[in-house]
């Protein structure tokens, strides 16, 4: 927060003050002489205000000059909060009403139907309310299309109508958000909508998404602008007791880009404050650093007491982003591009139970109760104690007033580290406590300079925080950063002096998607100009009278999913044309990813910055000293006071440095000198060492826990580096938006060869090395996407597999791969998942296992082949490249962790991973799980030619292998004859193996990094071919089903003897939906979207509604859907249970030109099944209706769940509905039940046996006359563990009436053909399916 000066002398002096986790800060400075003041204070959770009071009050007992104790009155320059944040964390913000078009009433529920964690997360993973509730969500009435037309009118009456709930609601809204589908593109409706509220809710605060996020992307601008609805009355609150407290002084409030706001503009704008905490520091690194020497080019590393903040400048500048992630919710806003690790001072370390390994974080010990040696009751080892137990730190912190009980630290170390590990000493685990933190930050470090292209070699670090310079040395060589390492004067409170050094910032935005080519000069000049204007009154309303402008532009290739901003001065461009932002652009992409595409650009959206001028940072002059030369024994390491270090002067280490807030340490390698703004240099003693990454593989001993730590956090930086670049480099929606791609790191030579190291759909190498007998060369990089080439490593055409071969110094220690599924591969059908194929043959184009780069020379051939049989080559090209690109950055970081540690330490430590993954698999298999066989089938509907259901059989058991080893059995005897179509699963006996081991680890040891280490534990059986081991050339294009499925049976088998993996089915399935033709202005256009569904009840709750079961997967937005195809969307039911089965989905596509449609889907004829008495999921249904044949009386047709070459034309709509409970319904709160009721989430109460009064509450006496008149039968139905909603029988009857579909022909009743009409297994296992048809449909 910032104020200007009130009294003469007052505009001279700025107050900043940063409220940290652990500690507020406070610097008063000087802008004419650089004289400054500061103080360091624990922070007050309970209300951040009092805190922020202490640390001002702790400047006035500094005893500054008389005259300075006016200003401190009058004079509050800045202040970064956590205010916000804290609000959306904690859940205590104001209760939102939100205003959504019809039809989008969940979109807050559904959150692009994304599930954070691997592939069993959706079991554990608790949903967050929404910040607005759905009771409290009113659908507006009116429709606006994505190019701004009014497709229908706003209908206020019935929009006052709908707003009458509102007024008797409990609780009552608090604040009020308006987000209407594109209004980015057409304001209209909104600002109607507005008048409307301000009438009926005149006392409450309003927020318009065009006001807060006039941008494209419906979820995100809708969450962005009810984020900012939830925190205002608390912001208000917040600055409205600070304002009383520091009395007549102007606040301002830090944004998240680092600029200033007036305390009135914030109090609109809440949104801009969510990531405000790191900005601060950033902006005192510009300052301090990039403005007053000559390194411009710096990595920030901002380490306090919770966590640990990164972040990149170029050239003195800092870098924004668009999007911040707070909790689990992504807030579109402007932020400086900070990254975060929980790896801060407060971290706390502990040892895994089931594993033994060491982690550190994310949790934390926070200001209250501390680390150990803070004394104030915290008695867990953090970062901060393993710094004490070091001796980095003095007896004391805060210039003395802050006792250290280091005996405390050694305790803490000693019992929860030291013994649980076995290790020698409280040193040696403190060692190894620090250096993992700082993998995680080196992890961070990488992914905010190598994902823009950038080279960490190429910049200075510079430290600061509470315990950055305690690390820095450390760190720089990790990272081989340039030297010197910059450690800026007072680097504890550098947040709050770049608070009181920063200024006023203010953006606003335009979402205008057009190509470069189309756009009108004069419509852009009237566009930037507008902005202008709107910006440049924020920017005067504040008083600010000195200030710059400026624009930028989002832009992209057409159909890519990164934009990239390019600044642009507006002149030029209206001189010089669009070439100019075109070539900008290019030259940007080239530099991220090495490459430009013959594609158009196209612009997305528009902005205009506002940024105050700000004086030259001053500092006072430094006095000459003699130098101060630090001792040679580790034994006797001098302690320096900063204060009385002069320019000139140099310390050799090793030897500390210490001032009031925070503490440096400079290593025995390492030499500081001090410059003439009084920053602290740190060089290498040597000048040979510069630059030069830590390297210990020399000394690594064979075996070290802490090297294997490290190792671990260094493969998953490498994954998050691969996802990185994947997301930016793709094109298709199918890797951009919805994440289908899947990397993955397996052991190189040696008996763990081709095990999976770090990854998530098990190690695709076995069937690679089992099928390929040509040479390997260094360089070589292979492709395929024929399953039957790699011994189904992948299991359908349109997953290409890109395998490369990680050598180092003559052999191969790793191999780095990646599968993504490509939108189109050729075939019949566009999206090359033809439902009616026979054999592989007409799936699509056949790649088998070739090297798409031999010795490094491409093979063009291959890449043209891919192109050529691709209807969206762009895509085709793209997402291979980045296959690539991603396998190939993979190999570079695996050989630099050769480096590091050695190639034995490196190998040891995958085999000790390894072996880890494989005792912890092993600890759960052996005290969880039965010797007793257990039995479960589920089935696929039909194959889309009426041929159905196909039963998937499994058998589990556990039994002794010949080392003793518990190991489980799935035996899939039973499972029917492969398909005489194209919904075979050639499934991967790895793949399967991993989603055990995913399932076992998700609920027993979550934190647990899965690997392929306990595959020797889990036996799989798959007879050779039936539908989940076909035999070439059966078709394989729609295994996704088969694929879901395999989810509820794991879960069925499981959980028969581990209630713990009990969950309902439900949406286990992928439904596909696909959309393509040529649009009126001769484009091809074509759509692959993957449907979400209701994610079944679970063990300990409610399943989240619409949302996707594979990990990380998210939904394509609307609004982008209907600007790139002529289509229009409207989004809008689960099983009843103690706990609740997620709803499905409903979407109802209108089609605005003619077209092709493809579906694949399931259960629409066997029903989701519900557990432990709990009731049965909905079935999913597609309706074609024809408004092209008649607008008034449109036929209805009732298409099959899988079905090609649907045609549509302009007008006709496709309504989709995606498809149960677990435990007794009837003992499911009644209060839960109406809250639901209120929300839309369940329509009949009485299913719960409740029942409502007149006034809407709960009637108690007749739901507990309805409950026991239900118990009875809800009795009979809890004996049996599956509820299947009657026979297969009784299904077969009632399947015309209840679905408008005849039931389909039984698989057993065809005649089978092929290859396994000649395998004897195959032809006894059809008559025995036969024999048991009979019985079971009797």
């Amino acid at each position: 927060m910032t104020k200007r000066g009130m009294m003469i002398g007052g505009d001279d002096w700025k107050l900043g003050v940063d409220v940290g986790g652990s500690f507020t800060d406070a610097v008063l400075y000087n802008q004419i002489t650089g004289e400054t003041y500061k103080a360091k204070v624990p922070s007050t959770p309970h209300d951040q205000s009092e805190g922020v009071l202490n640390a001002i009050n702790s400047l006035r007992y500094a005893k500054p000059p008389a005259y300075l104790l006016s200003i401190l009155i009058h004079d509050f320059q800045g202040s970064s909060t956590t205010v916000a944040t804290n609000a959306v964390l904690e859940g205590k913000g104001a209760t939102v009403a939100l205003l959504v078009t019809e039809g989008y009433k969940d979109i807050l529920q559904v959150r692009r139907s994304h599930v954070p964690g691997g592939l069993a997360g959706w079991i554990t993973w608790p949903k967050p309310e929404p910040l607005a509730p759905l009771e409290l969500t009113v659908e507006v009435p009116g429709r606006i299309s994505s190019s701004g037309e009014v497709v229908r009118s706003l209908d206020v009456d019935l929009l006052r109508t709908r707003l009458a709930k509102l007024k008797v609601s409990d609780p009552r809204p608090e604040s009020i958000t308006i987000s209407l589908i594109n209004s980015f593109a057409n304001a209209t409706h909104e600002r109607q909508v507005a008048e409307v509220i301000r009438a009926e809710f005149p006392d409450l605060p309003l927020s318009l998404s065009v006001d807060v996020l006039p941008e494209i992307m419906e979820y995100e601008r809708t969450i962005t602008t009810v984020a900012n609805a939830y925190v205002k009355p608390v912001v208000h609150r917040y600055l409205a007791n600070l304002g009383a407290r520091l009395q007549d002084m102007e606040v301002r409030v830090l944004r998240s880009d680092g600029g200033l706001s007036s305390a009135n503009i914030a109090k609109d704008h809440c949104a801009t404050l969510l990531y405000s905490g790191p900005a601060g520091g950033v902006a005192g690194v510009v300052n301090q650093v990039a403005r007053r020497t000559q390194y411009k080019n710096l990595l920030t590393f901002d380490m306090g007491g919770t966590s640990t903040d990164v972040c990149l400048i170029e050239n003195g500048k800092l870098g924004l982003r668009r999007e911040s992630t707070v909790g689990d919710l992504i807030i579109r806003a402007p932020s400086v591009d900070v990254r975060t690790v929980g790896a801060g001072g407060g971290s706390i370390a502990s040892v895994a139970e089931m594993t033994g390994a060491l982690r550190v974080g994310p949790e934390s010990a926070g200001a209250v109760p501390g680390p150990a040696c803070y004394n104030k009751g915290g008695n867990m080892p953090t970062v901060t104690d393993a710094f004490a137990v070091l001796g980095y730190l003095p007896s004391a912190l805060l210039g003395g007033s802050f006792q250290l009980d280091v005996n405390a630290a050694f305790k803490a170390v000693e019992e929860k580290i030291v013994k649980p590990m076995k290790l020698a000493s409280a040193v040696e685990a403190a060692e190894g406590i620090i250096r993992i933190a700082l993998e995680k930050v080196y992890g961070s470090l990488r992914s905010v300079s190598v994902e823009k292209g950038k080279d960490p070699r190429d910049y200075h670090l510079v430290s600061f925080g509470g315990a950055g310079g305690l690390v820095a040395c450390e760190l720089a060589q990790l990272c081989g950063v340039k030297y010197p390492i910059i450690i800026p004067p007072s680097p504890g409170v550098l947040c709050a002096f770049g608070d009181a050094c920063t200024g006023a910032r203010h953006e606003v935005s335009t979402t205008l998607i057009r190509r470069l080519k189309d756009v009108q000069v004069t419509d852009f000049e009237a566009a930037c100009k507008g902005l202008e204007g709107q910006v440049t009154d924020v920017i005067l309303k504040q008083g600010i009278k000195h200030y710059d402008t400026t624009f930028e532009a989002d832009l992209r290739y057409r159909g890519q999913a990164t934009n990239l901003p390019v600044l642009f001065s507006l002149s030029d461009v209206l001189d010089q044309g669009f070439q100019s932002l075109e070539k900008h652009f290019e030259a940007y992409h080239t530099s991220l990813f090495t490459f430009s595409l013959d594609l158009d650009v196209e612009m997305v959206n528009l902005r205009a910055v506002a940024q105050e001028r700000m004086k030259d940072i001053k500092t006072q002059p430094v006095e000459r000293g003699d130098g101060y030369y630090g001792g040679k024994k580790y034994n006797d390491v001098p302690i320096f006071d900063r204060s009385r270090l002069r320019l000139g002067d140099v310390l050799s280490g090793p030897c500390i440095v210490t001032e009031p807030d925070s503490t440096t340490f400079i290593s025995p390698v390492h030499r500081a000198e001090i410059d003439d703004v009084v920053n602290i240099l740190i060089w290498p003693q040597t000048s040979g060492s510069e630059g030069v990454p830590r390297n210990i593989a020399d000394s690594a001993p064979e075996f070290d826990p802490i090297i294997v730590q490290l190792v671990e956090a260094g493969l998953q930086n490498i994954r998050v580096e691969m996802d990185t670049l994947i997301q930016r480099v793709a094109m298709s929606p199918a890797m951009r938006e919805q994440l289908d791609y899947f990397p993955m790191i397996a052991a190189g030579e040696g008996r763990h060869s081709g095990k999976m190291v770090c990854g998530q759909f098990g190690s695709f190498i076995p069937g690679f090395l089992a099928s390929w007998d040509e040479s390997i060369e260094e360089d070589d990089v292979f492709l395929t996407n024929d399953p039957y080439s790699c011994s189904n490593a992948i299991s359908h055409l349109n997953d290409f597999l890109v395998v490369n071969p990680v050598h180092y110094r003559g052999k191969i220690v790793a191999w780095a791969a990646n599968l993504g599924h490509f939108t189109d591969i050729g075939s019949s059908v566009p999206g090359s998942m033809p439902n009616g194929a026979c054999s592989i043959h007409e799936d699509g184009v056949q790649i088998p296992l070739c090297k798409l780069y031999s010795k490094g020379v491409p093979n063009t051939a291959i890449f043209k082949i891919v192109e050529r049989n691709s209807r969206k080559p762009d895509f085709a090209k793209s997402d291979l490249r980045a296959l690539v690109a991603a396998t190939k950055i993979a190999a570079r970081r695996i050989i630099e962790i050769c480096e590091r540690f050695g190639t034995e330490a490196y190998e040891n430590a995958l085999d000790i991973l390894l072996l880890r993954n494989k005792l912890a698999v092993g600890k759960i298999i052996s005290t969880t799980l039965s010797p007793e066989r257990v039995q479960f089938e589920d089935y696929i509907d039909d194959d889309g030619f009426g041929v159905g259901p196909w039963r998937i059989a499994c058998t589990m058991w556990k039994e002794p292998n010949e080392r003793e080893e518990e190991v489980v059995i799935l035996d899939f005897d039973g499972t029917d004859p492969q398909s005489d179509r194209s919904i075979n699963f050639a499934l991967s006996h790895e793949m399967l193996k991993m989603f055990v081991v995913f399932y076992l680890l998700t609920v027993f040891d979550p934190a647990t990094i899965v690997n392929d280490g306990s595959f020797e534990l889990i036996d799989v059986r798959i007879p050779e071919g039936t539908i989940l081991n076909p035999v070439r050339p059966a078709a394989l294009s729609c295994r996704t089903h088969l694929l879901g499925r395999l989810f509820d049976v794991l879960g069925a088998v499981f959980g028969q003897r581990t209630p713990e993996f009990l969950s309902a089915a439900g949406y286990s399935d992928s439904p596909h939906f696909f959309f393509s033709g040529w649009n009126r202005a001769g484009e091809w256009f074509q759509l692959y979207q993957i449907g979400f569904g209701g994610i079944p009840s679970r063990p300990h709750g409610d399943g989240p509604d619409g949302h996707s079961m594979w990990p990380s997967m998210r939904s394509v937005p609307n609004e982008f859907l209907e600007s790139y195809l002529p289509l229009r969307t409207v989004p809008d039911s689960g099983g009843e249970g103690l706990y609740r089965g997620g709803n499905a989905m409903r979407i109802d596509y209108v089609f605005l030109d003619s077209g092709i449609v493809s579906l694949h889907d399931d259960r629409w004829y066997t029903k989701p099944w519900g557990v432990n008495g709990g009731g049965v999921g909905a079935r999913s249904k597609k309706t074609l209706i024809r408004y092209s044949v008649d607008p008034l009386n449109p036929p209805r047709q009732v298409l099959q769940s899988k079905e090609d070459f649907v045609h549509v034309s302009a007008g006709d709509a496709l309504v989709w509905v995606t498809w149960g409970g677990n435990g007794n319904p009837l003992q499911r709160d009644p209060e839960l039940v109406l809250k639901e009721v209120r929300r839309g989430l369940v329509k009949d109460p009485r299913r719960y046996g409740v029942c409502l009064n007149a006034t809407g509450g709960v009637d108690y006496p007749a739901t507990e006359s309805l409950r026991a008149t239900m118990g009875p039968p809800q009795d009979a139905l809890s004996k049996d563990v599956f509820n299947r909603g009657g026979s297969m029988r009784e299904l077969k009857e009632r399947c015309l009436e209840e679905t408008g579909l005849p039931p389909p022909r039984l698989p057993s009743e065809r005649v089978l053909r092929g290859p396994i009409a000649q395998m004897p297994y195959v032809s006894e296992l059809h008559g025995r399916r036969r024999r048991e048809d009979s019985l079971l449909y009797k």
